[in-house]
């Protein structure tokens, strides 16, 4: 497997990004402060979101510290936010785990969950409140709410009609158009927005989004718990409208049973209805598949163009880096 890109970023950077992460959390009043950092930090995940501003910026403007403040900053709400996102959605699915922990309110109770993902919300923008990014920033947190809100309902309504397109709408929302806000960012914090950033480039990372959540669907089923870091199948038991129910409601034969198991509560389904699901499932990885693979090579086509026709080399090199960090993420083992 290719080396992750991301573990070839400046550590200086990245230990930057931290120390701003730390300050921000830590001006949260206690205990929710405590509580914050224990979620983001005993089992930290990739910090994706953050270190594409901060790369992004990195590349574009180097060592220039007015920039790098900006994206700093800019970094620090995009991660409090996302995982507001995490905290919220995981109270709302009923989810027991999160990286392998066990999930904020299961730790803290669901009052300290609502609670404190609220908080983090606004903190997170007052981060901001100064900045260019902040009108960007609130765009695409409105965006992520539209997604999670067509999400929900179509799981409340026991919609089973669903199409194609909504399955991907659904994930730019909530997954794709946070990756383009990240990139976007970075461009307004290095001051490179006008030239650098594009409507090809936003799609190239939307395409990587769907891309990236498409593979995230794939280890829920496919994966190595243990590697993923997610409950084996929590997809099925909370009763997502993904790829993989979208194919195999199509299979002769099994629409009704899906039907009835995707109808019981979160949470509620026996081992047996999540096997089932499970082996319907298995028989249509292939399908997933080819959509990941549809979008991830409209990714990729787009930023070889754009590496080709760059404005300069700086341009070159951040088009050359997220082409192979989508590689990377979108064919990754966890």
């Amino acid at each position: 497997m290719k080396t992750n890109p991301l573990l070839v970023v400046n550590p200086e950077v990245v230990e930057e990004l931290e120390r701003y992460l730390n300050d921000a959390i830590n001006s949260l009043p206690y205990p929710v402060n405590e509580r914050i950092e224990d979620f983001m930090f005993r089992s930290k995940g990739k910090m994706l979101r953050p270190i594409l501003v901060v790369m992004t910026a990195s590349i574009l403007a180097g060592d220039d510290k007015n920039c790098m403040d900006t994206a700093y900053r800019s970094a620090c709400a995009t991660e409090l936010l996302h995982n507001m996102t995490l905290l919220h959605d995981d109270l709302i699915d009923g989810a027991p785990k999160r990286r392998g922990q066990p999930a904020y309110h299961v730790r803290h109770g669901m009052e300290r969950a609502v609670h404190d993902g609220d908080l983090l919300h606004a903190h997170a923008l007052t981060l901001v409140k100064d900045y260019p990014s902040l009108n960007l920033i609130i765009q695409v947190s409105e965006l992520v709410g539209i997604g999670n809100a067509y999400e929900l309902e179509d799981r409340l309504d026991n919609i089973f009609d669903f199409t194609l397109d909504r399955v991907i709408e659904i994930m730019k929302l909530k997954t794709a158009v946070v990756f383009a806000g990240c990139v976007e960012l970075g461009c307004i914090a290095a001051k490179r927005h006008d030239d650098v950033w594009s409507d090809k480039l936003k799609e190239a990372i939307i395409n990587a989004g769907v891309a990236f959540q498409i593979q995230d669907d794939l280890l829920d089923i496919v994966g190595d718990p243990e590697v993923f870091g997610k409950e084996h199948s929590w997809d099925i038991q909370e009763s997502k409208r993904n790829l993989f129910l979208y194919f195999a409601l199509k299979k002769k034969g099994h629409a009704e049973e899906l039907k009835r198991i995707y109808s019981i509560p979160v949470g509620k389904k026996t081992k047996k209805d999540v096997e089932y699901v499970h082996s319907v499932f298995n028989e249509v990885v292939n399908d997933v598949i080819k959509i990941r693979e549809e979008h991830l090579q409209k990714a990729l086509t787009a930023l070889e163009e754009l590496e080709q026709s760059a404005p300069d080399e700086k341009a070159r090199q951040l088009y050359e880096f997220l082409r192979e960090l989508t590689i990377f993420l979108c064919r990754r083992e966890k």
